[in-house]
């Protein structure tokens, strides 16, 4: 009976093992539907699923969650919710999917050690972990890495080189992002370079450079995270000079007369200027030059810029020779006829005299024969098209041609400007005109001659009132500031009329000693913004530059005179008045750190000895500081650089007699303090 006893309770356990057995479900480890790697942007997911085993129904309310380990793959610290699935929580005689559709990949994720799990909200029940899945995230949609500006490196003519090269990266609308916040590798050659880290890389070998955001197993999977590739080159110039395909560097004017860089320094990365005679020939900036067929006679040399590190690299000159002749003093490209007057258009040439000419008018020659002068004068009466042809006499027989289009003008347009390139300190200066045009019918601006400037009487007016001065030129100075200037210009011969012409209207603004911004509040509080506000003048532009890791950038679509800042930092502007552009000083926007160096703004000297002198902390004698202190009237009272140590009132040039004072105390050039001193006695 006790055996039969003992049989029972054995057969009792066994089914309840298999009830059991049944009814804990198990869920397999999650995998990627597709792919071996999950390699992220803002457009794209990825699809996960983990096998669910048979047994029976899971609480309705079961929720399945995808979780993501820490980079390392551990899942001490929990795991990161990735998504979540509804089910299936029905029983099942068969394994099932769990699916998580869509899944995004965190955009800090940046491992290829990242292990998947799947947990259960019911029931406490985890899966089996996944093996190591890369999960790598970059916006690859958005984003594009530039190494060097996208310039190679090429050294010349030297033993070996240094050279630091530097990662950007922008965005499509070219914002700029600090590639501080990505993780950079370096390839050599293609061959990573060990160690190597940071967004900037110091070369010192030839080679293939390129700098790629680390991704793992996802590098050939993004195309954007990878920057162009720099070629560092090392590179022993020689000898450098012009050539030429003819025999020598003598030409007849109709012959081909091509000019060419040496074979060792042509390259499409290469920068070429031609010279003539030291003048810079405009446009002329490939690696070869056709002349022209009239006055081409001269020196000439061309440089070449390689790179950044091998530039300005100069030919020996060559003498070009023209055998022929040449029309010296050609005709203008067009000239405008005033009324009753008869242009008089003059050549020079050095064609031998007794050569063939021809003057024409439109079609119709109106007169031809032999030289007696190497000057050539025809009157032009009319409007048309004139040409002058002459067939020298020469031992290339040369045939030169000058042409111009004279028209009338429907009116007259005069410019004044600075008469040369201004210093905003410079007080005198000179205005002057600068140009006279005609306007013909078809819109076309066509200069007038120096000779008709004669025909027209002009005068200058300030603020619309005559100043009585009638030259081309004048001269003013600080005591107009403020105003504005017009020149006028009368057509003598039929004053009154249409050729009758004012001038633009040109403010006369001088920015005379540094400029300082005010800064308002003086301090950046969390969360709030500073001001700062430069000299405002409707007559003046304005850009704002923020400085960041060294470098000046403009701060896009600030162009008032006064910008609000929410980040500290370096700050200045750049004003553009109609004479001259001036930096103001720099302005440092700090923290509320800022207030730990309290400057005093009252002194008694002669009263409490230990308010006599204007002293500051111990940290403003350092030698990186400027100390500048004005008088009322804005003249300078006293200046120190190099640190400053209670050096005033001892040596203020007022004696300290006037109340107030104003005072900027800079650092490397920097603002960092400025306001009033009050002295009271």
């Amino acid at each position: 009976m006790k055996k039969r006893l003992n049989l029972t309770i054995v057969v009792i356990f066994l089914a309840l093992g298999i009830h059991v057995a049944k009814a804990q479900r198990i869920i397999g480890a999650p995998s990627l539907t597709s792919g071996a790697q999950a390699c992220g942007t803002l457009s794209n997911s990825f699809d996960f699923v983990a096998e669910l085993s048979p047994g029976n129904a899971l609480p309705a309310s079961n929720v399945f969650i995808l979780e993501l380990s820490d980079p390392t793959g551990s899942f001490a610290n929990g795991g990161e919710e990735l998504l979540t699935a509804s089910g299936p929580n029905e029983a099942s005689g068969g394994p099932s999917n769990i699916n998580f559709i869509g899944v995004a990949v965190p955009q800090d994720a940046n491992s290829d050690n990242y292990r998947l799990r799947v947990t259960a909200t019911e029931g406490n029940v985890t899966s089996i972990i996944s093996d190591p899945i890369p999960f790598h995230f970059f916006d690859d949609d958005n984003l594009e890495v530039i190494l060097n500006e996208r310039e190679d490196v090429i050294f010349c003519n030297v033993a070996s080189f240094a050279k630091e090269i530097a990662v950007e990266v922008r965005d499509t609308n070219d914002n700029v992002f600090d590639a501080n916040d990505f993780n950079w590798e370096w390839l050599k050659d293609d061959i990573i370079i060990p160690g190597e880290n940071s967004p900037t890389l110091l070369i010192t070998e030839v080679g293939e450079y390129q700098a790629r955001v680390q991704v793992g197993l996802c590098n050939n999977v993004f195309r954007f995270n990878k920057s162009n590739t720099v070629d560092a080159l090392l590179i022993s110039v020689g000898d450098i000079s012009i050539v030429t395909n003819a025999p020598d560097f003598s030409f007849c004017p109709d012959e081909d007369k091509i000019l060419s860089a040496s074979a060792n320094v042509v390259d499409r990365r290469y920068g070429y200027q031609w010279f003539k005679d030291g003048e810079a020939l405009e446009g002329e900036i490939a690696s070869t030059i056709v002349l022209p067929d009239n006055n081409f006679g001269g020196e000439y040399i061309l440089q070449i810029n390689i790179s950044e590190e091998c530039s300005d690299l100069e030919t020996p000159p060559v003498v070009v020779t023209n055998e022929g002749s040449s029309i010296t003093v050609p005709l203008p490209e067009g000239l405008i006829l005033l009324p009753t007057q008869v242009l008089n258009l003059t050549i020079e040439t050095d064609a031998p005299i007794g050569s063939i000419f021809r003057f024409i008018v439109d079609t119709n020659i109106q007169s031809q024969g032999v030289t007696t002068s190497q000057t050539l004068s025809f009157p032009a009466p009319f409007v048309g098209d004139y040409r002058i042809e002459i067939e020298a006499d020469d031992p290339c027989n040369s045939f030169l041609v000058t042409e111009t289009k004279v028209r009338t003008a429907n009116r007259i347009a005069i410019t004044i400007a600075p008469e040369e390139v201004v210093d905003c300190e410079q007080d005198p200066i000179t205005i002057a005109l600068t140009e006279m045009v005609g306007i013909t019918t078809d819109n076309e601006s066509v200069p007038l001659t120096t000779d008709q400037f004669d025909l027209f009487d002009f005068e200058w007016f300030k603020d619309g009132v005559s100043t009585g001065e009638t030259s081309l030129s004048l001269d003013v100075g600080g005591s107009d500031s403020g105003g504005s200037f017009e020149l006028s210009a009368v057509f003598g011969p039929e004053p009154g009329g249409a050729l009758d012409a004012i001038s633009n209207n040109l403010p006369i603004d001088f920015l005379l000693g540094e400029i300082v911004l005010d800064i308002t509040p003086p301090v950046l509080q969390a969360g709030e913004s500073v001001v700062l506000t430069a000299p405002l003048n409707t007559n003046f532009t304005y850009e704002w530059y923020v400085i960041e890791n060294g470098e000046e950038v403009l701060i896009e679509g600030e162009t008032t005179n006064v910008l609000t800042v929410t980040e500290e930092g370096e700050y200045f502007a750049i004003i553009n008045t109609s004479l001259c552009t001036k930096r103001t000083l720099n302005a440092l926007v700090g923290g509320p750190q800022a207030l730990s160096e309290l400057i005093p703004n009252v002194i008694t000297p002669g009263g409490n000895a230990a308010n006599n002198d204007w002293v500051l902390p111990n940290s403003f004698g350092e030698t990186d500081v400027e100390v500048t202190i004005y008088s009322s009237n804005g003249k300078v009272d006293f200046q120190k650089n190099g640190g400053y140590n209670a050096d005033w009132p001892a040596n203020s040039v007022s004696q300290a007699n006037e109340l107030i004072y104003y005072y900027i105390i800079s650092r490397s050039n920097t603002v960092v303090k400025k306001g009033t001193i009050t002295v009271m006695r």
